[in-house]
């Protein structure tokens, strides 16, 4: 698949499903605001991203009902940040988490367009 696909798709799948991870872990935090002792988590990207560097683009499947993305490379971990939820810094994070995504999936849409019109070429 690689050749067909090359690493990219592979790439900006794995960032794709990472940032609706991310979503839902900012949208459990915002539902949890007014819980009491309630600590926000997020997910810890820059780990993950130095893992990418060093060994490949893929993720690993943390949670059963996660689609299976099993990986060479990084590890997607939810950590808790230690503060108190805040709803402007849990709505900015989920604003810039929403732009990444869609970047991420224009990104992927253009490397399919670029298929299609080859093998459209290719007839």
């Amino acid at each position: 698949m690689d050749i067909l696909f090359g690493k990219t798709i592979n790439m900006l799948s794995d960032i794709v499903g990472a940032r609706s991870q991310r979503h839902q872990v900012l949208a459990s935090n915002v539902s949890n605001i007014d819980t009491p002792g309630y600590e926000p988590k997020d997910v810890d990207f820059e780990n993950l991203i130095a893992s990418m560097q060093q060994k490949g683009v893929r993720l690993a499947r943390t949670h059963g009902k996660h689609l299976p993305a099993q990986t060479a490379g990084g590890s997607l971990s939810v950590v808790r940040t230690g503060e108190q939820v805040s709803l402007d810094r849990e709505m900015v994070a989920i604003a810039e988490n929403h732009l990444m995504h869609n970047a991420a999936v224009e990104m992927l849409a253009r490397k399919f367009r670029k298929l299609q019109i080859v093998l459209r070429e290719g007839k």
